[in-house]
């Protein structure tokens, strides 16, 4: 209900048999309209639209760009660029396998967190039963023991960690469905400039980026277009913010490999490529073949950052139980202090 984008596995679903289509020569809103079915749920109103805006004269991209936020932004321009240099079954292709692989990698992340988070959720109601157990326990006591020695105790203390939990619980939710809808896309930006996670992250823009650049120049686009056009393409502001600058470079007759390497956001390997590209006058044939290399290297980035999403969830809870536990033990050595002074002091006045 409030997921408004179209999912990865959707994606990947519809971009292989419609890349088919166009690459054989056969009808593509056919499979539009089967996709649509009875246009009840969102993913069928969209394409349908989609299929009425093409019937009317309308360019694919046009009519992806039409249907707002539901599809990715990276998305939209690539099926352009596709139209533009006439290679939309090849683009198609490429971005069924890229959707499929995010789609699994994501799977796999929410797998591997699954666990984490039940054993997070139970922690929590450990820590809810043992705010409310003294008042259980002794329900006619003026004075309840703090068992976690955080002020919260009985009922009382209960109805205020529940609201708590509830509302980290909302924040959590919402964040998830902003994400979800691509409305969290500052914080890849932020994300990019961080010194481990950011080279992983700027590894999809690079993959986005070599792609485009090749199906451009295979189509005979002009240098200086192709390279302000592939850095358009990619999602962080990062790659975006340099588009102009490396166009003029190009058209003041500068190689693009020398341009690439001043930017600071490509890893040597692709560097070498686009020189090799460049020297040998097959820079189309030579990035295709690097793309396959960083598909690779995309798909390494997400494991990476599922397992540090995975790690942080069990520290998380580690800590959790270890404050705790010590917690607990502090209010009972507390405890038997209390008791041995009374002690002594009573033999003491004997």
């Amino acid at each position: 209900m409030f997921i408004t984008r179209i999912s990865n596995h959707n994606l990947s679903t519809i971009c292989e048999p419609v890349g088919v289509a166009f690459d054989v020569g056969h009808d593509p809103l056919r499979i539009f309209e089967r996709e649509a079915g009875d246009g009840r749920t969102l993913y069928g109103r969209h394409m349908k639209t989609i299929t009425e805006r093409v019937q009317k004269g309308g360019s694919l991209a046009d009519a992806i760009h039409a249907q707002g936020n539901y599809f990715p932004g990276n998305f939209v321009r690539l099926i352009e660029v596709g139209e533009r240099t006439g290679r939309l079954e090849k683009v198609l292709d490429r971005m069924s396998e890229y959707y499929k692989d995010i789609a699994e990698l994501t799977d796999e992340f929410k797998s591997s967190i699954t666990w984490p988070l039940i054993q997070l959720f139970l922690g929590l109601l450990v820590i809810g039963f043992l705010i409310y157990i003294p008042e259980l326990l002794a329900p006619s006591a003026t004075d309840v023991v703090d068992m976690l020695g955080i002020g919260l105790v009985g009922a009382r203390g209960l109805t205020i960690y529940l609201a708590g939990v509830a509302g980290l619980a909302v924040l959590a939710v919402v964040l998830y469905v902003l994400a979800r809808n691509g409305r969290l896309a500052f914080l890849g930006n932020v994300l990019t400039r961080l010194p481990f996670l950011g080279r992983s992250m700027l590894s999809f823009d690079e993959a986005t980026f070599v792609q485009t650049l090749s199906l451009s120049v295979e189509a005979g686009m002009d240098a200086w277009n192709s390279i302000a056009l592939a850095f358009k393409s990619a999602s962080s502001d990062r790659f975006k913010s340099r588009a102009d600058a490396a166009q003029e470079a190009i058209r003041q007759g500068r190689e693009i490999h020398s341009v690439l390497q001043e930017t600071g956001l490509f890893c040597k390997e692709t560097i070498e490529a686009v020189q090799l590209g460049e020297e040998s006058g097959r820079l189309a044939e030579t990035l295709d073949k690097h793309y396959r290399f960083l598909r690779m290297k995309v798909k390494f980035a997400m494991a990476t950052m599922t397992h540090m999403a995975s790690s942080a969830v069990w520290i998380l809870v580690s800590s959790l139980l270890i404050v705790v536990i010590f917690r607990i033990f502090g209010r009972y050595v507390g405890g038997l202090q209390t008791v041995t002074e009374r002690f002594y002091e009573r033999g003491s006045a004997n």
